[in-house]
């Protein structure tokens, strides 16, 4: 087990986060599960591990955008851990044991392992399906989809950046109809211009991220000592006496897990074969009374890999997730029966959620205040307690590089038409944003953060109205729809993550920083690529597409900003602000009251999208995580984890088996996951 050594806190320090305590064992909360290097030697990172992580993120790159727009699944990137990652990091540990046989001088250590599983992160992640696919939609659409009926090009075609759109007919006529070919010299010519700003603008996106973590990195990792529950699995993967490999109650679970996956999987080639319902299944058919009917849409599921993720969550926020997703239903049903839903959007359950994530954001600002002073004095020159040899770049470096990126970032957009003053505040709630669902991964690891539809774009246009913004601003201000549709597989969580991992390999930060900004690039470009060869080649507005369509919902949501403008949503602020109140009180009760199992962080993400899909799989985690923690105590609990790490894996492995089957086959297969 590895431990961070460290003075002894004060009582006071115990209570400076108000969401994270010391947990006890009957909340099952226990460091990440790896022991640390007994040499410095283990630590050896050599360029050979940037190298191929910089010939595997393309090849990822391009499954994750068959899995994901081409094909139906499965959608690795909508979840906390990447089950194509995963995949590849299996893959990497089998040829790396083969090598220390053969060839010792040539295997990889476990700092060298988990660096390229980081790259691979990135590159997916920028490739993952609430990211860089969308915009490379959203260059192609407006001129494409435009059409007399919807007056798109009348209504915003003016304050488009020609910079960033390509509009000529035959261009597109390729990228949506296929048979044709990316390499063609029109083509490549009038994708390039979009695909350079746009990398452009990624790398400085994610070196901000970067920046920030870099700021917090000692406050997370070495202070406060989260535990990171999603790197628990690659760090067990890659330890040096792989113990992981050698446990056999590991491969119980995975072969349960895998076997689930095998089954189905021959049952969607073979229908005669039974099929293992894990997969979500809709509820609503069941109910058919109003008001109960308000329910939406509720599937129940037993994904093994969810409820493996789940049991290495606190139980408290296990709990706190399948309870309050019940809650949000309730409200539902409630509101229904009152006839408030006659109220568009009411209960406004985004906005709640989005209070709960700002009040968050105000618990962390408040609990690390004493930290980030003695970081603001290493960064004007003066006496400081903390040391920054060690991290990737010194403070006053991270944080020039984040106002400086943040700048550019403004500027890119003021070149589009946004006001500097709308850019600004656009970008400090993203990054607010960001710097939440990182700290949420660190602390309890949640699988599943998505936020849909929550973003800047959103925030500003129903806190002022878009009748208070002018055309030229709208138009600038949708394209944040991109990075800000969900935030399912954000970048800066692996950011953050990867630093934790150098940390307990005794790596250096800096050359890991290096290795996130390599697959930055790599995989912004990447991206482009697989995405223009694959829609030259089977045309992304054709039946061998699945995924093309969500650009209509972005500019068909400018349409309506600008043919209907909106006053200040006061009803759904006021949502916003009970939200925020009530996590702020989860958080005062959870101090008050030993035991309280109401998280605020549960509160925040359970009325997500996602957790429609898992909240059952939850369950079932915090009720064999309850029962093992009672009735077997920390030591059964540490000798079960292995078990639930083995049903990641196993329906991992077996998933991604089917997707590359299907591809390589060129046939329709069993997808593990849905979106």
């Amino acid at each position: 087990m590895l431990y961070v050594k460290q003075k002894a806190p004060q009582r006071k320090a115990l209570m400076r986060f108000p969401m994270h305590k010391q947990e006890s064992a009957s909340q099952g909360a226990v460091d990440t599960p790896v022991r640390p290097p007994k040499s410095d030697a283990l630590s050896t990172f050599r360029l050979r591990a940037l190298i191929i992580g910089v010939l595997l993120i393309p090849i990822d790159n391009y499954w994750v955008i068959q899995m994901e727009k081409v094909r139906d699944g499965p959608y690795p990137t909508t979840i906390s851990i990447f089950a194509n990652a995963i995949f590849v990091l299996v893959v990497l540990v089998a040829i790396n044991a083969l090598a220390r046989r053969l060839f010792p001088r040539y295997a990889l250590s476990q700092a060298e392992l988990l660096a390229v599983y980081t790259m691979v992160c990135i590159g997916a992640a920028l490739a993952g399906h609430d990211m860089m696919p969308i915009i490379v939609q959203a260059t192609a659409a407006p001129y494409h989809f435009a059409t007399p009926e919807n007056h798109w090009i009348p209504l915003f075609g003016r304050y488009l950046p020609k910079w960033l759109v390509v509009s000529d007919p035959e261009v597109l006529k390729g990228f949506y109809a296929g048979h044709s070919s990316l390499y063609l010299r029109s083509n490549l010519v009038a994708w390039l211009a979009p695909t350079i700003w746009w990398v452009s603008f990624v790398i400085a996106l994610i070196f901000v991220m970067m920046c920030i973590n870099v700021l917090v990195r000692r406050q997370w990792i070495e202070r406060e000592r989260l535990t990171f529950p999603v790197i628990q699995l690659p760090m067990a993967m890659t330890e040096p006496g792989a113990e992981l490999w050698r446990n056999k109650v590991m491969w119980y679970g995975l072969a349960i897990a895998g076997g689930i996956d095998l089954v189905n999987g021959l049952h969607f080639l073979y229908p005669s074969i039974p099929e293992l319902v894990v997969r979500d299944v809709d509820l609503r058919p069941l109910i058919t009374a109003s008001p109960w009917t308000a329910i939406d849409w509720m599937p129940r599921s037993l994904f093994p890999f969810v409820i493996g993720l789940g049991f290495l969550l606190p139980a408290d926020l296990l709990f706190s997730c399948w309870f309050f997703y019940l809650f949000w239903k309730a409200q539902m049903v409630l509101s229904r029966a009152m006839a408030w839903d006659a109220i568009p959007q009411f209960p406004f359950v985004k906005q709640q959620a989005f209070g709960g994530y700002a009040a968050v954001l105000l618990m962390l600002a408040w609990t690390s205040r004493g930290y980030m002073k003695q970081v603001w004095r290493r960064i004007v020159g003066r006496q400081s307690d903390l040391d920054d040899a060690g991290e990737a770049m010194s403070y006053r470096s991270a944080a020039l590089g984040a106002v400086v990126g943040v700048a550019i970032l403004t500027w890119f957009f003021f070149e589009m038409g946004l006001s500097p003053l709308l850019g600004v505040a656009a970008f400090v709630i993203y990054f607010a944003l960001s710097t939440v669902i990182a700290r949420m991964r660190a602390e309890l690891g949640p699988p599943v953060h998505d936020l849909h539809f929550s973003g800047p774009d959103e925030l500003i246009t129903q806190a002022v109205g878009t009748r208070n913004i002018s055309p030229q601003n709208l138009t600038a201000l949708t394209h944040f729809y991109w990075f800000n549709r969900a935030y399912r597989g954000h970048p800066m969580a692996f950011g953050i993550e990867e630093m934790k991992m150098a940390q307990v390999t005794r790596s250096s930060q800096r050359k890991f920083l290096i290795a996130v900004m390599i697959a930055t690039v790599v995989g912004a470009l990447a991206t482009f690529w697989a995405y223009l060869h694959l829609s030259y080649t089977l045309g992304c507005g054709t039946a061998n597409w699945r995924m093309g369509s969500w650009p209509l919902e972005q500019f068909g949501r400018l349409a309506t900003w600008l043919q209907a403008p909106s006053s200040p949503n006061y009803q759904a602020n006021l949502a916003a602000l009970f939200g925020f109140g009530f996590a702020l009180f989860l958080a005062g009760m959870r101090l008050r009251f030993l035991g309280w199992p109401f998280h605020p962080i549960g509160f925040a993400i359970s009325g997500s999208w996602s957790m429609n899909l898992v909240w059952m799989p939850l369950l079932v985690a915090w009720l064999a995580k309850v029962m093992i923690l009672r009735y077997g105590g920390l030591r059964l609990y540490k000798q079960a984890v292995p078990f639930f790490l083995g049903l990641i894996l196993g329906q991992m492995i077996v998933g991604s088996f089917w997707s590359l089957l299907g591809i390589i086959l060129h046939i329709p297969t069993y997808s593990f996951w849905g979106a």
